[in-house]
C-alpha cells in the first residue's frame, strides 16, 4: 500500500485533483500557454486539459494530457458513497511526467488521494477514507515532493469507512488453534479466566478480526459469551452479525475492572497472537457499564494496539493519558440513573478531540446515532442515544458491527 520516474524536459506531471485533470507540461516560452482538450468523466465534471508552462530547458510542449474521464460524484444523500469512475490519463504530446524540483511524483491510474469524507485512498497506502465503493485507481504522486506508492483508491460518500490496508498476520497463523471455551491464564501470581469463541470453519492461514467483550459490574463473562438478558445475543449481539469472520473473547473481572486489568489484556493478546491467526491491525474492545469503563481505559492506554472501541453507558477513567487516535462508537440511555448521560458525553468529547473531529455532525440515523465530521481518516466518532436507562443499546449488535466491520 505504500514510484519514481526518470523524466525529460518534454514530460508532464498529471495531477488528479477532485473531478478535473490538470496537466503541467514542460515548455520553453514562459509567457505562452496552450490549453489541452480535457476529457469528460462518466458522470463527473469534464477535465480541463493541461496548460503548458516553462521548464528549465526552455522547450515548449504542445499541450497537456487529455484525461480519460472525471470522477463520478455521489448524490448528496448517498448512504455509502458512489464509486469514482477513475480512469487513467492518456499521454498528450507533452509527455507523462515532469521533474518539478524535488523527487518525481508518479501519476496515479485513477482517483486522487483523500482523507476520510473527502474521497479517495490515503496517499501513503494507509486506511481509506469516507466509505463508499473502492475505485480502481491509486493515490496521486506528489509534484516536487517524495514519490507516493499507488493505493487501491476509493471514492468517499456519506456512509461508513472503507479500508484498503492489508491484514497484519500474527505469529499464530498456520498453527492448529485451541478449542473454543473457558480458559485460564496466569497474570503475575493470579489466575484469570476468559471465554473464547473461535469461528466455525476456522482457517489457520486467514488473519481474523479480534473483539473483546467486557461485562458490567453485576454480570460475568458467561453473560457476554452466552448473550444473557437484556442482550440480544452473544457478545452484545455482534457475533451473529460477524458471520464467522471474527474471533471473540469475554474476559472475567476480578472482581471488578480497573486499570490494573490492562496487564490481563496484554497477557491475553500475547497468547492469542501466538496461538491464533489474528489480524493485529484489527483488534477491538466493546463493553457495558464497568466493562465500558474498561473499554475506555483501553482506548486511553492501548490506542497503539486497538483499532477501535465501543463503550456503552460508560464514563471516562481518570487519568486518560493522551494517546493516538482510535475509532470510537458509544451509546448511552437518556434516562440512565447509574452513569449520567453527561458522563458519556464527556468521554465522547475526549475522543472527538483526540481524533481531530469538528463540532459538526451528521443528521441522526434510524437509531439516533450521529457521526462527527472532519475526523482523522479512518477514525470516526459515532455517538448514539436512546430512550432507556442503564442498559446496553437495544440496537447494539447491528450498529456496532456496522461501525467496526469496514475499519
Amino acid at each position: 500500500m505504500r514510484l519514481s520516474a526518470i523524466v525529460s524536459n518534454r514530460n508532464i506531471l498529471g495531477l488528479v485533483i477532485g473531478c478535473a485533470t490538470v496537466v503541467l507540461a514542460c515548455g520553453g516560452d514562459g509567457n505562452k500557454t496552450q490549453e489541452g482538450t480535457g476529457g469528460t468523466g462518466s458522470g463527473g465534471a469534464p477535465g480541463t486539459g493541461g496548460t503548458t508552462v516553462r521548464s528549465d530547458s526552455g522547450v515548449t510542449n504542445t499541450g497537456g494530457a487529455q484525461g480519460s474521464g472525471g470522477t463520478t460524484a455521489a448524490p448528496p444523500d448517498a448512504a455509502q458513497g458512489g464509486a469514482g469512475s477513475g480512469g487513467s490519463t492518456l499521454p498528450g504530446s507533452g509527455g507523462t511526467s515532469a521533474v518539478t524540483g524535488g523527487n518525481t511524483g508518479q501519476p496515479a491510474s485513477g482517483g486522487s488521494s483523500g482523507r476520510r469524507g473527502s474521497g479517495g485512498a490515503s496517499a501513503n497506502g494507509g486506511r481509506t477514507g469516507g466509505g463508499g465503493a473502492l475505485a480502481t485507481g491509486g493515490a496521486a504522486g506528489g509534484a516536487g515532493g517524495d514519490t507516493q506508492p499507488a493505493g487501491t483508491g476509493g471514492a468517499a460518500g456519506g456512509g461508513t469507512t472503507g479500508s484498503s490496508s492489508a491484514p497484519v498476520p500474527s505469529a499464530g497463523c498456520g498453527k492448529t488453534p485451541p478449542a473454543s471455551g473457558t480458559k485460564t491464564i496466569d497474570v503475575g501470581t493470579t489466575s484469570r479466566e476468559y471465554i473464547i469463541k473461535i469461528p466455525d470453519g476456522y482457517d489457520m492461514n486467514h488473519p481474523y478480526r479480534l473483539v473483546f467483550g467486557f461485562h458490567g459490574g453485576k454480570y460475568d463473562d458467561k453473560w457476554v459469551a452466552e448473550g444473557g438478558e437484556p442482550l440480544t445475543g452473544p457478545y452484545f449481539g455482534i457475533e451473529s452479525e460477524s458471520k464467522g469472520s471474527t474471533i471473540f473473547v469475554a474476559p472475567q473481572a476480578n472482581p471488578t475492572w480497573s486499570s490494573n486489568d490492562l496487564d490481563f489484556v496484554d497477557a491475553m493478546l500475547e497468547r492469542f497472537e501466538s496461538e491464533l491467526c489474528i489480524d493485529k491491525s484489527r483488534i477491538f474492545s466493546v463493553g457495558f457499564s464497568m466493562g465500558a469503563i474498561m473499554t475506555l481505559n483501553i482506548g486511553c492506554n492501548r490506542s497503539e494496539v486497538f483499532r477501535g472501541i465501543a463503550p456503552m453507558s460508560g464514563s471516562l477513567p481518570s487519568p486518560c493519558p493522551t494517546g493516538q487516535h482510535i475509532a470510537y462508537w458509544a451509546s448511552h440511555g437518556t434516562n440512565d440513573p447509574t452513569i449520567k448521560p453527561s458522563e458519556g458525553e464527556k468521554a465522547r468529547d475526549e475522543f472527538v478531540k483526540r481524533n481531530h473531529c469538528s463540532s459538526q455532525t451528521s443528521d441522526p440515523d434510524a437509531n439516533n446515532c450521529i457521526t462527527y465530521e472532519g475526523c482523522d481518516a479512518g477514525y470516526p466518532v459515532i455517538w448514539c442515544t436512546f430512550s432507556g436507562v442503564h442498559e446496553p443499546a437495544p440496537f447494539a449488535g447491528a450498529a456496532i458491527w456496522k461501525f467496526l466491520e469496514p475499519l
